[in-house]
């Protein structure tokens, strides 16, 4: 790819209607973005086809909506890990409109072995996110971000989901982890209990957290350059670290045989080999060197949708800079 090799892309919005036929469930879960706005949902997507070896920037993605989604992952029997953006009562809005259940029973069926979680941009630069555990077929949720913590409520933030073990941040930047259990969703005023992991916590403090896509037992820790294997026993398996250049990783994406980092430093790819129950790096990692890429990179993510690209094979990185800039290449 050459440098300022730059292209320009509308996005276009649509409604999800009454009715949630095949089709449209296939083009939300392939959307970019995904909102719930006035008491509608909306997802945007490509009006044309990106256009391939160039970079592309996105205009016109939603900013002001009310609740905006980040990822739905599929966690358990009918059971959903969601992550959005929005004020509580918005949110709460949103989980009593029926047509949020019948939207992710619709996704599910889009899900498989190699597509475990829908993930979506969102350009509002708000800090408010949320998890949600939603089961569609009761048509309940879990605002998990309030645990307990010896007897106190705590707030938690950047929650995984690893197996039975729900895993997030406290302001204080220190892991708790806490057993899921089905009262969650039964009894939605039961606040999770839950306790430090101090081998982790030893380390420093945590900046991020992301899940390991082929383990029910592991997932990453991020501190500065340094990116941490933990289960959720407390033992640490292995950690790599990227080059001093790099103050901060902000995301981590993994395809079959990649992974990719946002960074403060622009993105870096790493070759990965899954392996039973976890991901072992197999090379160094290294940097996208277009100029166009020298940004500070808060979300990168791969796609591998001939659907979404028109190509095949389909390899494409969607990618949104510390300004909310989203870009496509």
């Amino acid at each position: 790819m050459k440098g300022n090799s730059v292209n320009h892309i509308k996005v276009q919005t649509n409604e999800l209607p009454p009715k949630l036929t095949a089709p449209t469930i296939t083009g939300t879960a392939r959307g970019i973005a995904l909102y719930y706005k006035g008491g509608t949902f909306m997802y945007q997507n490509f009006f044309t086809q990106p256009l391939v070896g160039r970079i592309n920037w996105l205009e016109g993605l939603e900013k002001t909506a009310d609740v905006h989604f980040r990822s739905i992952r599929f966690i358990g029997t009918n059971l959903f890990h969601v992550r959005v953006v929005g004020k509580e009562n918005q949110i709460r809005k949103m989980c009593e409109d029926p047509r949020f259940y019948e939207l992710l029973t619709g996704i599910e069926t889009t899900l498989t072995d190699d597509i475990w979680i829908r993930n979506f941009i969102e350009v509002t630069g708000r800090t408010d996110h949320r998890d949600l555990i939603v089961s569609p077929e009761k048509n309940r949720y879990y605002m998990a971000n309030r645990v307990g913590y010896r007897k106190k409520d705590r707030i938690i933030h950047n929650i995984v989901v690893v197996g039975d073990r729900l895993v997030g941040i406290t302001d204080k930047q220190e892991v708790v982890i806490g057993q899921l259990t089905p009262d969650v969703i039964e009894k939605t005023d039961t606040l999770l209990e839950v306790e430090l992991m101090e081998e982790l916590n030893k380390l420093g403090k945590i900046e991020l957290l992301e899940p390991v896509p082929n383990s029910e037992e592991l997932f990453l820790a991020i501190i500065g350059n340094t990116v941490y294997q933990f289960n959720i026993y407390g033992e640490m398996t292995r950690f790599d670290i990227l080059e001093e250049g790099v103050k901060h990783i902000h995301s981590i994406h993994f395809n079959r045989t990649k992974s990719i980092l946002a960074t403060d430093d622009g993105l870096y790819e790493v070759d990965v080999q899954e392996m039973p129950n976890m991901v072992r790096t197999i090379g160094l990692p290294r940097k996208i060197m277009n100029p166009d890429l020298r940004k500070d990179f808060r979300v990168a993510l791969y796609v591998e949708d001939p659907y979404i690209l028109g190509i095949r094979p389909a390899v494409g990185i969607f990618s949104k800079t510390s300004d909310n800039e989203v870009m496509f290449f």
